[in-house]
C-alpha cells in the first residue's frame, strides 16, 4: 500500500511538472481570452490557507487566468472576522450551489468560467477545469474595457451570442495583495497572504447580443477608492457560465 501511495504521488508530481512547463507566462498578452477562477475563501477557515496559496500560483504561472478571491462572511463568528468578508460574496457563493446543484456551500471553493465548482486545494481537479475551459475559449466574448481622463471606465462589448438569452454585465474591484496576521481562530498565529482580494462587485448592465457601450464615471465605480484593478465579467443569465471577462489596472504597479 505505501509503495502504491507513492506511485499516486510521483504520478501527480509529474503531471504538475508538466504543467508548469507548458503553462503561459505571467505577463498578459493583448486580445488573450481569459479564464476565470474564483476562490471563495475565509481568514477564519483552517484549510483556505492553502488554496490561497494556489491561487497566488496560478496568477503567477498563468496569464491566462484571472483569479478572484471573493471572502465570504459565514466564518466570521467563529473566531476571527475575516478582514475583506461581505455578505455579496457569501450571496455570489450561495448563488453558484443553487445553479451548479450543490446541496451547500464550502471553503476553499474554486468556481471555474461559472461552470465548475472545485475543491480550492485540489489543483489537479482545478487544473483540468481550467484547461476544459481553455478548449473552449474560441468563442468568447472579445471585451474592451478603457479607463478615462476623470477615472472612469468606458466598456465596449462586440455583437455575439449571449448565450440563448440576456447577459449580465458585472464590475468586480479587487486588491493585489495583503498579508494579515491573524490573531484569533482557527488561524491563530498564522500570517495569511490574500491577492487579487475582491472589494466589491455589482452588476453594471445586460447584453443581449447586440453591440454595447457602458460608461461610468469615477463615481459609479463600486469600490474604486481602494481598488488596484477590475475586472469585467459577462456571463450568461445572472451567474451561469462566463461568456467574456477583461481586466484592467487602476494603479501605478501595471
Amino acid at each position: 500500500m505505501k509503495m502504491r501511495g507513492l506511485l499516486i504521488s510521483l504520478t501527480t508530481v509529474a503531471t504538475l511538472l508538466v504543467w508548469l512547463a507548458a503553462a503561459p507566462s505571467a505577463r498578459a498578452e493583448p486580445g488573450e481570452s481569459l479564464v476565470v477562477v474564483e476562490l471563495y475563501t475565509s481568514q477564519g477557515c483552517s484549510s483556505c490557507p492553502a488554496a490561497d496559496a494556489f491561487l497566488g500560483e496560478l496568477l503567477e504561472m498563468r496569464s491566462d487566468v484571472l483569479g478572484l478571491e471573493f471572502h465570504v462572511d459565514y466564518w466570521d463568528n467563529l473566531g476571527w472576522k475575516d478582514l475583506f468578508s461581505s455578505a455579496e460574496s457569501t450571496a455570489r457563493q450561495r448563488a453558484y450551489a443553487k445553479r451548479l446543484g450543490l446541496s451547500y456551500v464550502f471553503t476553499p471553493q474554486m468556481v471555474i468560467d461559472g461552470s465548475a465548482s472545485e475543491v480550492g486545494s485540489n489543483k489537479m481537479a482545478v487544473m483540468t477545469a481550467i484547461e476544459n475551459a481553455r478548449a473552449r475559449s474560441a468563442a468568447r466574448l472579445d471585451i474592451s474595457v478603457t479607463q478615462d481622463a476623470n477615472g472612469g471606465l468606458k466598456v465596449s462589448l462586440p455583437a455575439g451570442t449571449a448565450g440563448g438569452g440576456a447577459a449580465t454585465v458585472w464590475l468586480v474591484n479587487f486588491d493585489r495583495h495583503f498579508v494579515t496576521e491573524v490573531t484569533a481562530g482557527e488561524n491563530t498565529g498564522r500570517m495569511m497572504k490574500n491577492n487579487h482580494v475582491v472589494r466589491a462587485h455589482k452588476a453594471i448592465g445586460t447584453w443581449t447580443g447586440a453591440p454595447l457601450e457602458i460608461s461610468l464615471g469615477p463615481d459609479q465605480l463600486a469600490g474604486s477608492e481602494v481598488s488596484d484593478g477590475c475586472a469585467i465579467l459577462v456571463q450568461s443569465g445572472k451567474f451561469g457560465p462566463i461568456i467574456g471577462a477583461a481586466l484592467l489596472w487602476l494603479d501605478a504597479e501595471s
